[in-house]
């Protein structure tokens, strides 16, 4: 049985552009306990499952944030999402509001697995070969990061490669501008040398930002500031080639059937630019699992953070980090 508490009100939509992707993983998956927490007229008219404890709550955290007034926000969905998840032993907590008050309640809250300098926020990318996903972090959970950080990083994404994807020695490489072992920030290089000198990891060198997802990286380590312009960069491009293909294909008679021949392709590439599909982001190194969904999540996105969710606790994603930090 996989416990998971769910704050139904920070994203963008509201719990009702959320409540269809609870539906689909109440559908798919029958070994769950979902807490939600959030509007209890709109859950209770939506959810009568015996396996479904709704919370009502009478604050919703707004997307800009700071620190110290989310940790004032005792009734909040987030907040009480998060701070049930250790009252009552869950095994997670998914949440697609303010990612800076998410990161704040679950660092302070859940804490960080014994050993873990900084949880990273990791975010798994779909490459150009078919299947092939890269972990990449930290995408945003801080602004500065030492070498021993990105140290750091790279074990929680090692673990999670080959936890998640079963990948018998994740490779590792480090998000640079350019592949040689003396450029970048000196933050950089001190990761380099000591990811060098570490044998447990397949530290294979720098990587430039136009590779990472060439599908030959499981493993890409940046600091939290330079991975967050990466992930909006990417994000930026994906919506902006859609458009640009959907109007290319449009203009037309004989570029509408170029389309038709030439669809199955494309469709491949809709499913790699598709961010959706991935759910959101994991807080790597926290003592239980947390998922930061997109906070635009329509209901198939918000389904997919859950199923990212569910599959960590499955396979024992904050047993194995614990394990790994302290041998």
């Amino acid at each position: 049985m996989v416990r998971l508490a769910i704050d139904m009100m920070g994203s963008d939509l509201g719990p009702t552009g959320l409540i269809p992707g609870v539906k689909a993983l109440l559908k798919d998956y029958d070994d769950v306990e979902l807490h939600l927490f959030g509007d209890e007229n709109i859950l209770k008219e939506s959810f009568t499952e015996e396996n479904v404890i709704i919370h009502g709550t009478e604050e919703i955290v707004p997307m800009e944030v700071g620190a110290l007034k989310v940790l004032r926000m005792k009734n909040s969905s987030m907040m009480k999402a998060v701070q049930c998840t250790v009252d009552e032993d869950l095994d997670g907590v998914v949440s697609a509001g303010s990612t800076g008050g998410f990161l704040t309640l679950t660092t302070l809250i859940v804490k960080n697995v014994e050993g873990v300098l900084r949880a990273g926020l990791c975010a798994p990318f779909l490459t150009v070969k078919k299947g092939k996903y890269v972990a990449i972090l930290d995408i945003g959970a801080s602004n500065e990061n030492t070498a021993e950080e990105l140290a750091c990083f790279a074990k929680l994404g090692k673990i999670y490669s080959s936890t998640m994807w079963n990948i018998e020695n994740p490779s590792v490489y480090l998000l640079n501008n350019g592949a040689e072992e003396g450029k970048g920030p000196d933050y950089v290089k001190g990761a380099y040398k000591l990811l060098k000198e570490d044998s447990s990891i397949n530290f294979q060198g720098n990587v430039e930002a136009r590779y990472v997802m060439d599908g030959k990286r499981d493993v890409v380590v940046s600091a939290g500031f330079p991975g967050n312009i990466y992930l909006k960069a990417s994000e930026g491009m994906a919506s902006n080639m859609n458009m640009l293909i959907k109007n290319a294909f449009s203009e037309n008679i004989f570029s509408k059937i170029g389309y038709l021949l030439a669809r199955r392709g494309f469709k491949h590439m809709k499913e790699i630019m598709n961010y959706k599909k991935v759910g959101g982001a994991i807080a790597l190194g926290l003592n239980k699992v947390a998922v930061k969904a997109h906070g635009n999540s329509d209901g198939y996105a918000f389904e997919h953070a859950l199923i990212m969710a569910y599959k960590m606790c499955k396979n024992h994603m904050v047993d194995a980090i614990k394990k790994e930090f302290h041998e």
